[in-house]
This record gives structure tokens, C-alpha cells and sequence, in this order.
């Protein structure tokens, strides 16, 4: 009788300790995570994040997403900052350059203390958001996601994918900082490898590529910047390749399902989903002054196929094994 009855209580002992993290978890407010986005553009990251976070362990109860949209207008991106901050989130995760810097201009004026990880900038210690690499300082962290620095890079594997081209057409924003350091890196590419290029500021006027029909020559190509207003034109520079047979090389995935020839950059999503990790890092206590920022998980090579034929050019045999292939069953693949 007294080993049925020790056997009973051992049972409810066990069932206590499994059952009650989760009943008590589940009693527990969940932790309100600021998103600040520029448009529906960043969404992409927003989902690699969430997954990231799922992967780690954080499921819909224990997390409540804040979410804010400029919708494309910086007015408005700085009202939904605004208001995300009268939330009081725990912490803030910035889903571009343009928000993060938006972001701490408004938390300095207004003496904010709240971390912020941002989910893929480009030489976030160039344009002042952190101090050093490898120990930030401040409330900033997160991925670097190198397209700055990998724009030299670019150029040059451009140039080595399609070798016919003799002029590139360079798109950049003057109003934006890591624009402007990833031109300066095409000039130095450019010059090392005896390359003529033709800067556009974006910025200059609205109808940019109308102006820039009249300048394109046979074997021209064009190569994006970084910069959220290229990511905005991003169908209607896809369009213009298409109806003046003009390669285009950008920077996302995106770009290349939007329809132009190649990009080579780390997507939106892996940029999501790396900063997950460091979400979590600061959920478990530690400050984003003492986390290192990190470089990409993943550097994309990406060509589409489809474009590739429709543009009817040929691409080197000796790199293109380098590239992934999205519509790798149109015509052509192996010229």
C-alpha cells in the first residue's frame, strides 16, 4: 500500500515539474518586439526573422511582434517610429539602413534607452551607427550585410558574367550614405580594371530613366547601388532591361524575380533570419554594446535564365557554374 501510494505522489511530482514552465510561461505577458520597416519591400525579412525566431525556440505566445510601415514615405516611416516607441518594446529590431538611422536619430533626441538590432546595414560603423565591429558600444547591433563593400566585387563579376559589355550605367542614391561609400568602391573597381562607367543619382530627378534611354549604346549594362529607392524601382528598372535589351546586375533575390538578368548580395530573408540570433541574445540578458556585429550567413550569386534568353546575350562559360538559376529550364542555359 505505502509503495502504491509513494508511486502516486512521485507521479505528481513528475507531471508537476514538466507541466509547470508552460503554465507559468503561458500566465506570463509576452515580450513586445518593435519592427520598423520602410515598406512592404523589407517584408521578406521580417519573415526570415520570424522563422529564426521559431527555430530558436520562441513561439507566438512568448513573443508579440509591434509592427510599423513607413509605406514607402520617410514622413511617414518617422510617424511609425513615433508611435512604436510609445509602446515601449522591449527591444526594437530595424529592418534596413534608412529605419535604423531614422530610428536612432529619434531615440538620441528624445533620450530613448531601448535595443535595437538591425537586420542588415550596410557599413553600419562607416555611417555612425555603432563604434566598432567587434564591440558596438551603445544599443545598436546586428548583421552587416556588406553590400558596400561587396560593390567593387560586383562590378567585377559583372564584367566577367557578361564580357560583351563595355559601358556600365551605375545607379545610386546621393542622399544616401552607404550609396554613395558603395559608388566610391565601383569608381576604385573601375578604374583598377580599366572599366568606363556613368554614375546616376537617382535623386536628381524622378524620371531618371527616361532621361537615361537617350544615353544607352549597344552593350551598355546597368549595376544598382545600394539604397531603399532603387529597391523601390526595382519593376520599373527590370521593365527598362527588358524593352532596351540592357543587362541589369542588383543586389536581391528579389530583383531577379522582379526580372532582371543577375544579383549578387545576401537576401532579405537570410538577413532576417540571422538577425534572430541576435534578438535572442539580448532576450537572454545581454547588451547589443558587448555583441558583435556579424558579417552574412550567405552570399548569393543569382542569374535568371529566362532574362539571360530573352536579352540574347551570351555569359561566360568559365563562372556561370559559380551561379544559382532561377527558370534554369529556358533556352540557352549552357551558352
Amino acid at each position: 500500500m505505502k509503495i502504491k501510494w509513494y508511486f502516486f505522489l512521485f507521479t505528481i511530482m513528475v507531471l508537476s515539474i514538466i507541466t509547470f514552465p508552460f503554465i507559468s510561461n503561458k500566465d506570463q505577458k509576452p515580450l513586445k518586439i518593435g519592427i520598423i520597416m520602410i515598406g512592404d519591400s523589407r517584408y521578406e525579412k521580417l519573415i526570415g526573422l520570424k522563422k529564426g525566431m521559431k527555430e530558436l525556440g520562441y513561439d507566438d505566445w512568448s513573443t508579440e511582434f509591434l509592427v510599423k510601415s513607413g509605406r514607402d514615405q520617410e514622413a511617414t516611416l518617422a510617424s511609425q517610429i513615433e508611435d512604436l516607441l510609445n509602446e515601449k518594446p522591449a527591444l526594437i529590431v530595424a529592418l534596413g539602413g534608412i529605419e535604423t538611422l531614422k530610428l536612432k536619430e529619434i531615440m538620441e533626441k528624445q533620450n530613448i534607452q531601448i535595443p535595437v538590432v538591425f537586420a542588415g546595414v550596410a557599413a553600419p560603423k562607416e555611417i555612425g551607427l555603432i563604434k566598432d565591429y567587434r564591440s558596438p558600444g551603445g544599443l545598436f547591433t546586428g548583421i552587416n550585410n556588406y553590400h558596400t563593400s561587396l560593390s567593387g566585387k560586383r562590378l567585377e563579376i559583372f564584367r566577367d558574367l557578361v564580357p560583351s559589355i563595355s559601358r556600365f550605367h551605375i545607379l545610386y542614391d546621393e542622399d544616401i550614405e552607404v550609396s554613395k561609400l558603395s559608388l566610391e568602391n565601383v569608381k576604385a573597381a573601375a578604374e583598377r580594371l580599366s572599366l568606363e562607367i556613368i554614375p546616376w543619382n537617382v535623386s536628381d530627378s524622378k524620371n531618371f530613366l527616361s532621361e537615361m534611354k537617350h544615353k544607352i549604346h549597344l552593350n551598355d549594362a546597368i549595376l544598382v547601388m545600394p539604397g531603399f529607392k532603387m529597391e523601390l524601382l526595382s519593376k520599373e528598372i527590370a521593365q527598362f532591361s527588358k524593352e532596351y535589351h540592357v543587362p541589369v546586375m542588383g543586389l536581391y533575390e528579389n530583383e531577379i524575380e522582379d526580372g532582371i538578368l543577375a544579383s549578387y548580395g545576401t537576401s532579405y530573408f537570410d538577413q532576417g533570419y540571422q538577425s534572430a540570433r541576435f534578438v535572442s541574445s539580448i532576450i537572454q540578458g545581454n547588451s547589443p554594446a558587448d555583441i558583435p556585429v556579424e558579417m552574412p550567413d550567405n552570399i548569393r550569386f543569382i542569374v535568371n535564365q529566362k532574362v539571360k534568353s530573352e536579352l540574347g546575350i551570351s555569359l561566360n562559360k568559365d563562372i556561370i557554374h559559380l551561379a544559382e538559376f532561377i527558370n534554369p529550364n529556358a533556352e540557352g542555359m549552357s551558352q
